[in-house]
Order: C-alpha cells, then sequence, then structure tokens
C-alpha cells in the first residue's frame, strides 16, 4: 500500500491521468498498456520520432484504445493508431512517472 500511495503521490501525473490508470485498473488494460514500452526508446536522449507495435494498440473496444492513448498523450507521447509515436520536449519523465504507475498496478492487479 505505501509503494502505491509513493506512486500516485508523484508530481508528475496529473489528476486526469490519475482516473485514466484508475479506469484502466478496472478496465484490465494495465498489462496490456505496460507492453507499449515506450520507455525502450531513447526518448530521453532526444529520440522524438519511433514506433511501437501497432498491434498492442488493438483493444476489444475503441474506447479502450482512446483512453491508452489520451493516458499516453498526457505524458507527452502522441500515439497514432498505426504505431507512430513523437515525443515532445518534456516526454521522458512524465513517461517515466505513468510507466512506474503501471509497472506497479500490473504487480498488485496480479
Amino acid at each position: 500500500r505505501v509503494l502505491a500511495q509513493t506512486c500516485f503521490n508523484s508530481a508528475e501525473l496529473s489528476e486526469d491521468q490519475l482516473l485514466l490508470l484508475l479506469e484502466s485498473l478496472e478496465e484490465k488494460l494495465v498489462s496490456q498498456q505496460l507492453k507499449l514500452s515506450i520507455l525502450e526508446h531513447d526518448i530521453e536522449h532526444g529520440t522524438r520520432h519511433f514506433s511501437v507495435d501497432a498491434s498492442l494498440l488493438s483493444f476489444s473496444q475503441e474506447r479502450e484504445q482512446k483512453l491508452t492513448i489520451a493516458m499516453v498523450e498526457m505524458s507527452g507521447v502522441q500515439l497514432q493508431k498505426d504505431g507512430s509515436a513523437v515525443c515532445t520536449g518534456e516526454a521522458f519523465s512524465a513517461t517515466a512517472a505513468l510507466y512506474t504507475s503501471l509497472y506497479v498496478l500490473a504487480l498488485l492487479s496480479d
């Protein structure tokens, strides 16, 4: 519980992101969202354009896809349905906070 509170008290996550994380948890989307692996790309050192596996953006419902894309975009990474992505200037720390939260939620929900 303390670990989860620490994660969710992060100044890097907005209230809207926290709400989307909660909805992701309720919809059991966290594992698939975590597999997007945006942090594997070198966004900290200037990689602005990259792509992710577009199949990981395929959800059973369009609403789930929109939720995932919105949550990632709030972290400064613009995702397209085809898997292409563009980072804004401050994407690394915000994306790292998001993925830390997703990881903790995945551990706690298993």
